[in-house]
Order: C-alpha cells, then structure tokens, then sequence
C-alpha cells in the first residue's frame, strides 16, 4: 500500500474532537509554546512566570482557536517491511551501505544518547531546548546514500496494510481541579468530602500544569477502516473495536495506567461525523479525551469530575502534520526531547516532601518520544 493511501487514511479517520462549553485553555502549535520557553535543568520553563501569564488572558497559556490553524501531529508506525524481493535485487549494495554505516553508528551510540523509538529505529534523544530540526542517527549515515534509497522506493511499490496511527493535541496549559479541603494550618490543608454538593471548608485547586498532551490512537489492518481504537483519558483510557454494520466504535475493555484511584466509566459506543471521524470530547480545563458528553467521574479519592459537552468544533483533520519513518523526512527537534514540557512543581502541599504529588502546580508532562505507544504490531 502507498505512503499516500496510508495518510489519506490518516486524515479520512482523524477525530472530531469538541473542546467543553466554557473552555479558557485552548489548543496550540508546539512552535508558538517553545517560542515563550526556556530551557531550565530538564524542563521547558516558561520565560514570564505563570502566575503573571495566567492573569493576561491574551497569553499564549489560553492557546488559539484550533479549527484550520493548530496543527494535530499525527505519528505513524508502519507495521509491514518491505517486499523482501526488492532488496535481494540490491543485495550487494545494501551490505555496502551497511558496511559504511556501521562505524558511524557505533560511534554515535557511543557518545550519544540513544532510545529505539516507535519506528523500529534509534532516535537521539536530547535535554537541549527544542528549536532546530534534528535527523536520526539512520538518517544522518544515511544521507549520502540518497541515490540508493530513491532507488529502493521505486522497487518497493507493493504494501500491504498494516499500521497504527496516534493523533496528539498539545495544550499549553492544563487547569487543575477544585478540591474540597480543610486547613489544618502546619499540617496543611486536607481533603474532605462534600456535604449535599456543599463544601464545608475550602475549595483549592491542585495539578495545575505548563504543557499538556492528549491523543487518540487508531489501528488499521487489511481494510480501509480502523479495526481499533484507542481514546486516553488522563492516566486511563478505553479500547473500542470498529463495528462495519452500523459504522460506531464499540467498547471491548479499558486500562489504568498509573494509579489504583483511576477507574472512569466509558460509554458503550462511539459515533461518527461524515461517516468516518470519531467524535470525541475535550473535557473543560484538563482536556482529556471522552468518548460521550457529560460528567464523568474520573478518580474516586477525592472525588474528581471531568466535564464534557458541545462547545467548540475541532475539526483535527483540517490542519495535520503526519510523521511517519517511511518518508525518511527529517524529524522536527522537539520529537527528541526527553525532558518535561512545562515548569517545576511548585505549592505543594507539605505531603509532597514524602512523595505524594499534591501541588498548586505540578510538573509538566513528558513528550511524544518518552511515551508508549496503544497498539503493538
């Protein structure tokens, strides 16, 4: 199957995604957020401290209206290898290739900080401040072999479909949630339920962050519609098998990623807009991805809510970058990131001294290369 057919496929099942009425965070292009970070340590900081940004709602913290003009970054994984036959015409001049790369490999891996990324290829992996394009090391030893690899593409014509695909949305900011507490003044303040919806202390909001990466994961095999899905809400998400009679996706099971407090409740079905775009809700301020409108309880200790509903459109497919190992397209820098994408914590309560993660802030969140991936081949 060609490279073409595969991102037409990409685009024709990208989601709908509709952020929540009342929505202040809004989506944004990673190039715009880097343009007001620093590099800080391991961390992306921002250059104005956060406080100051989040009483200037024209800062880039409150994103843009995404429909057309914020970029969803769709990352590929091909799961069939080229028609063996191909190669075996050019056999001598892939072990040359393979030969005149070697050295250079060793000493990359040697001297540099190597991951095996999603492609089945090794990626450096780097704490520098995201701003220029950067090539995998296959890439760079591969450069002056340009002649051979055009070469090799012509003779691979013939694929067979097989590949998953994950949609990533970047936030610049992820409100957190307003818990119930009570003041216990050198103990801190404490989590106490709700009396009849009323709280009788204080209300605070915790888990606040800088930088916020959502996505959506589609799993293609032998037909031109997915076969699976996968829709991340916080640290848990849902897996949903294509059903081809009535063109929905239906629930098969779900997963906890991290936590033994995670345990929301996904709907049944998922439609389609057009016939082929799952529609997905961006919850209010934390933009988890939900599957149906509403409230959705989402951690049972303390008791938090997600909320959902018919706000604003995403259309994702509108504004796409697909990255995909096939095109040997050179990578964007920020894809070799293995820092965090947001400030240090900070606020916290005087429990995080023993590890509990209870700040005003918290941490940013990893990026794209440091996570793994819904589907296997």
């Amino acid at each position: 199957m060609a490279v073409s057919e595969v991102k037409g496929l990409v685009q024709d099942w990208a989601p709908l995604v509709w952020l929540a009425p009342g929505e202040l965070f809004l989506p944004l292009g990673v190039p715009e957020f880097l343009d007001n970070m620093q590099f800080d340590d391991d961390y992306l900081r921002t250059k104005i401290d956060v406080e100051v940004l989040l009483r200037n709602r024209s800062s880039f913290l409150y994103g843009r209206k995404p429909a057309g003009t914020v970029p969803v970054y769709a990352v590929i994984k091909n799961c069939v290898a080229p028609d063996v036959s191909a190669h075996m015409i050019n056999l001598k001049t892939v072990r040359d290739e393979k030969k005149s790369r070697k050295k250079a490999d060793e000493t990359l891996i040697a001297s540099r900080n190597v991951q095996i990324d999603d492609f089945g290829s090794s990626m450096i992996l780097t704490n520098d401040l995201p701003g220029q394009t950067r090539k995998s090391d296959i890439e760079q030893s591969l450069e002056k072999h340009g002649n051979f690899e055009k070469k090799k593409k012509k003779e691979n014509k013939s694929w067979k479909l097989h590949f998953h695909v994950t949609y990533w949305m970047f936030y610049p900011f992820s409100e957190g949630k307003a818990v119930c507490v009570l003041d216990l003044g050198f103990f801190g303040s404490w989590p106490i339920p709700t009396v009849g919806g009323m709280c009788l202390g204080i209300l605070k909001e915790y888990g606040n962050h800088v930088g916020d990466w959502e996505h959506m994961s589609l799993y293609f095999k032998d037909a031109n519609y997915p076969s699976a899905m996968y829709v991340s809400a916080h640290d848990a998400g849902a897996f949903y098998r294509y059903d081809l009679r009535s063109g929905t996706f239906v629930y098969d099971s779900q997963e906890t990623r991290k936590g033994i407090f995670q345990k929301p409740i996904f709907p049944e079905r998922v439609f389609t807009a057009g016939g082929s775009h799952p529609i997905l809700f961006s919850a209010r301020g934390s933009h988890g991805l939900w599957t149906a409108p509403g409230k959705h309880k989402f951690v049972r200790l303390p008791r938090l809510y997600d909320e959902s509903g018919f706000g604003t459109a995403w259309p994702t497919w509108k504004k796409m970058e697909l990255l995909l190992k096939e095109d040997n397209s050179i990578l964007p820098s920020w894809m070799t990131f293995r820092g965090k994408w947001g400030n240090p914590r900070s606020n916290c309560h005087p429990l995080a001294k023993l590890g509990f993660n209870i700040c005003e802030f918290v941490d940013g969140p990893t990026g794209i290369p440091m996570k793994q991936s819904s589907f296997r081949c």
